[in-house]
């Protein structure tokens, strides 16, 4: 088991690795900066281990207001993933956890990932 299934990764109904499917998206929460240069230098670094991977950064800090919620919000990435387990291979690669430790040591964020578009019935099946 990694990490990050470890820390509570997989409670949804939908939360299975899948090959093929819809496609995954990696949704990416900055609460704090302990450090925004050590956070900047994270970004940056981010970006070559995308490559290759058939991701598609959809958002990544720009404007946004929080609708709901209590914390903090510094700014907020997605990206859009072939599939979930393209998601998870990109997350667990090597040339991400050679930049992880930045994100870990400079900030404080949340990131999920979650397949694309599911019928609420298959969602729910228990409720009828």
């Amino acid at each position: 088991m990694s990490a990050h299934d470890a820390a509570g990764s997989g409670t949804g109904p939908a939360a299975r690795p899948r090959e093929q499917g819809p496609p995954a998206y990696l949704i990416y929460t900055c609460h704090e900066f302990r450090d925004k240069p050590g956070h900047v230098a994270y970004c940056e670094g981010v970006q070559d281990t995308l490559a290759g991977t058939g991701a598609q950064v959809l958002v990544a800090y720009t404007p946004f207001e929080v609708l709901e919620g209590d914390k903090e919000v510094k700014g907020v990435v997605v990206i859009k993933f072939p599939t979930y387990t393209a998601a998870k291979d990109w997350y667990d690669s090597d040339a991400y956890m050679a930049v992880r430790g930045r994100r870990i040591r400079n900030s404080y964020t949340g990131i999920l990932v979650e397949e694309g578009f599911t019928p609420v019935a298959e969602r729910f099946p228990e409720v009828e």
